[in-house]
């Protein structure tokens, strides 16, 4: 198949509206990754999606599939989902009969899930669900109870709270960009500047402008200034009462002052104001570092390509609580078929 195509596959209107498809899923306190608009979000970039529903008087499930087409076949992808909401014995199995029945139409491979919430272990066995690959979204997060200001600073580490107030004692500016090409090309600088520093790939400039513009009012790209220039900027995201960190970037040159904390809690302040009550800083290592200091110093160590220790510090002293989520599992359709491919490439690569 060529081309982004969206389609539905669902009961009666959920799977063919936004408004609906959003409100079923924010009644099984889905993600915003199972979202419409992460949906459509993604069939700009090589993805092709399709949603699946199942209602029934005990309970509702649905499941929005990413496919990516390769040599005639395809890989399925459902990040952070499906979603249940009621009884799941009595919807699963027929969520998963629609799921087949797309797969199949679509010469998948595997469709390959990353629940959410932890599956009950006797759904596991209907359909069999096996372990799937490494993880593609974070396998943990720092998650932050949004209540007035001095409780937020308060959960802080000291440091972090210290650091956060001394931005703002050194002048340090927070706003909200209007969405425009001068905004974009700030924060596409920055993320230039730490994919360089930090050893990480980034997106197209175009990837992120498009983000914002299909999220609306319910994305918002925050930077942090001295002297009226960008040193930090981040893209933070609302669905339902949960806001998300979802990209940031900072000056290699300029990012001293406490600029990067500050930023944080402003996000914290407008995911608030915009009607949240948690504040998901998006991804930590899968483990816990031996210690995040270098060479036994007191310097804290930096975050450069796999090795995550000065991220791991910076978000948890946010306090908060840290979230696991369970391993990866996958439907595989064509077990020794989707074995040679991932000799060959990786499927779950480009998310």
């Amino acid at each position: 198949m060529s081309g982004p195509r969206a389609s539905t596959q669902g009961s009666g209107h959920i799977g063919e509206r936004q408004e609906a498809w959003d409100e079923a899923v924010l009644s099984g306190h889905g993600h915003l990754l199972q979202s419409w608009r992460w949906g459509e979000f993604k069939n700009r970039f090589g993805w092709e999606t399709e949603r699946v529903a199942v209602s029934r008087p005990g309970g509702v499930a649905l499941a929005q599939i990413l496919f990516r087409h390769k040599a005639g076949v395809s890989i399925g992808y459902i990040p952070r989902g499906p979603v249940v909401a009621g009884n799941d014995t009595e919807v699963w199995p027929e969520l998963w009969t629609k799921i087949d029945q797309v797969a199949r139409r679509r010469r998948a491979l595997t469709v390959i899930l990353e629940p959410d919430l932890e599956l009950p272990q006797e759904l596991r066995g209907r359909p069999r669900l096996d372990s799937g690959p490494p993880p593609i979204q974070p396998s943990r997060t720092v998650k932050i109870e949004l209540a007035d200001d001095n409780s937020i600073l308060k959960q802080m580490h000291q440091k972090t709270r210290y650091n956060v107030r001394l931005a703002q004692r050194r002048g340090v500016t927070t706003s909200v960009a209007a969405l425009s090409d001068t905004s974009i090309a700030d924060f596409y600088r920055l993320m230039e500047d730490t994919s360089s520093r930090n050893d990480f790939s980034i997106h197209s400039e175009s990837y992120y402008r498009e983000f914002l513009r299909l999220f609306g009012p319910d994305a918002a790209l925050i930077f942090a200034e001295v002297e009226a220039h960008p040193v930090v900027g981040i893209v933070v995201a609302t669905f339902g009462t949960e806001a998300i960190y979802m990209y940031g970037a900072s000056s290699t040159k300029d990012r001293a002052h406490g600029a990067g904390f500050l930023i944080q809690f402003e996000a914290m302040r407008w995911s608030r104001e915009h009607g949240c009550r948690h504040y998901d800083l998006w991804g930590i290592p899968r483990t816990d570092p031996e210690t995040t200091h270098v060479d036994g110093g007191d310097r804290i160590a930096g975050t450069k390509g796999n090795d995550w220790r000065g991220l791991y510090e910076f978000k948890t002293r946010f306090g908060g609580s840290i979230v696991n989520y369970s391993e990866p599992l996958e439907r595989r359709y064509h077990p020794l078929v989707l074995s040679v491919a991932r000799r060959l490439y990786n499927p779950g690569a480009g998310e």
